[in-house]
């Protein structure tokens, strides 16, 4: 085992009100955290991790007229090509509070390594030092690919801020700036309504010109927005720093894009990020979508109409559970509920710009078909609930049962948060498969999942 580089903690500043009553948070542990990959010749990278907590999501404990908390985070990176540990570090993450009635600080840590070229996985597991008990942990996969020769782009840094900066010791340093990550990947009109980006081109053809797009792109692939910019490049290896204003763009999930491209506008590569955008004072006129969508719903029945509500509440958001539960109450209502429901989430409202209503539709049949045990509906079984959410998985691992074994299966989903995975045993030997752990942010985490084989 061994350390590649000291880690880097630090702290970036960002308001944020804090009522000096609620010392305690009772709500689920949320630490963000991204990684970008940069060049590191000559044949290495820099791997940078970049970590972030709300001060409300820590316990803090009020001394004089100080809050103080911290979380405890515990990083380790293998080596999957022969499964070996080169880093395994921890450190905290400090959030302190100047006195009860003021602004407090989010909390931004940097961590910095060193890696030759191979195949890795990372996995951080951070607790709240003053209740363990509330826990998160993020697994990611990620390789590091041999220099080609040929114009490559590195990871896109999607930031709060990126400043002209001479202050090499500032461990937010970057090649004369001063770049202050935000991990959570969300930006909006109450928050960041500014999107800073620090991105580095390589193996550029010196003297030569480019465009470069950037902008952010919808489920469809489609720009909302852009900026573009021709340059001519004295260097093989630039850096490119760019804004973009999001304060008009739809709340939702896009991809934050650059685009390098001839003077022609032909693509030569591009790197990629998601990004997420909330600006609710932004409002679009969307009476013709959702008049389109009521058609489909014009034949349905009142008890057809609370069925597809109930079975879309994997996808619902607690308002409209309850708005529609509690306040929607006639046939008409219901119908007009719908229309504007699925409207929203094909729009990308709920985070979702991959679902519409005919392929959710289809996933519950796919799942009734395939799912169905012990007289429960497919849709409802954990395995069907999975599909429905992110669909076909990549890879299916089935093991049969054995002596030692109940039968299990392990789906993996190698496009989502850099490749997760999905466990489900068949404790009752009747096809029942149960969810027991997921390496997904959000599910149900158990490293010890396998005391369920027994």
């Amino acid at each position: 085992m061994k350390r590649i580089l000291l880690t880097i903690s630090a702290l970036a500043l960002w308001a944020y009100c804090l009522n000096a009553q609620e010392v305690q948070s009772k709500g689920p542990l949320v630490i963000n955290v991204e990684i970008s990959r940069f060049r590191f010749p000559p044949e290495k990278y820099f791997l940078e991790l970049y970590y972030a907590v709300s001060p409300s999501n820590v316990t803090l404990v009020e001394t004089l007229d100080t809050l103080r908390g911290s979380i405890v985070l515990a990083t380790k990176i293998i080596n999957t090509q022969n499964d070996s540990l080169i880093v395994h570090s921890t450190f905290s993450l400090s959030v302190k509070i100047g006195d009860t009635v003021s602004s407090g600080t989010i909390p931004v840590g940097k961590s910095i390594y060193v890696l030759p070229f191979g195949s890795y996985e990372i996995i951080i597991q951070g607790h709240d030092a003053q209740n363990p008990l509330r826990q998160d942990s993020i697994r990611k996969r990620f390789s590091l690919d041999r220099y080609s020769g040929s114009p490559t782009i590195s990871d896109i840094d999607l930031c709060y801020r990126i400043e002209q900066s001479q202050e090499k010791t500032n461990p937010f340093y970057k090649n004369s700036y001063e770049v202050i990550p935000n991990p959570s990947l969300l930006f909006g009109s109450q928050s960041a309504p500014v999107v800073f980006s620090y991105t580095e081109l390589y193996d550029l053809a010196p003297d030569s010109t480019y465009s470069v797009i950037v902008g952010l792109m919808d489920g469809k692939g489609a720009f909302v927005k852009q900026k573009k910019r021709v340059h001519r490049y004295a260097a093989h290896n630039i850096v490119d720093v760019n804004t973009l204003n999001i304060n008009t763009v739809q709340s939702g999930k896009y991809r934050f894009v650059l685009v390098l491209a001839d003077t022609l506008g032909r693509e030569i590569v591009r790197s990629e990020k998601p990004i997420y955008v909330y600006n609710p004072q932004v409002h679009t006129d969307t009476t013709t979508a959702i008049s389109a969508k009521s058609t489909e719903f014009s034949g349905l029945s009142n008890d057809e109409l609370i069925d597809e509500f109930h079975k879309a509440k994997y996808i619902a958001d607690d308002e409209s559970i309850k708005m529609f539960e509690k306040k929607i109450t006639t046939t008409i209502g219901r119908r007009d509920f719908l229309s504007k429901f699925w409207s929203d989430v094909e729009r990308g409202k709920f985070g979702r710009n991959d679902i519409t209503r005919a392929i959710y539709l289809e996933r519950i049949l796919i799942a009734n078909q395939r799912y169905r045990s012990m007289g429960i509906d497919g849709w409802r079984s954990d395995r069907g609930r999975v599909y429905i959410l992110y669909a076909e998985p990549d890879e299916i691992e089935r093991f049969p049962s054995s002596e030692n074994a109940k039968p299990y299966e392990i789906w993996y989903y190698h496009q989502i948060e850099g490749s997760v995975q999905f466990i489900f045993v068949d404790r009752t030997g009747f096809g029942n498969y149960r969810l027991v752990h997921s390496t997904k942010r959000g599910e149900l985490q158990d490293e010890e999942w396998e005391r369920n084989l027994r």
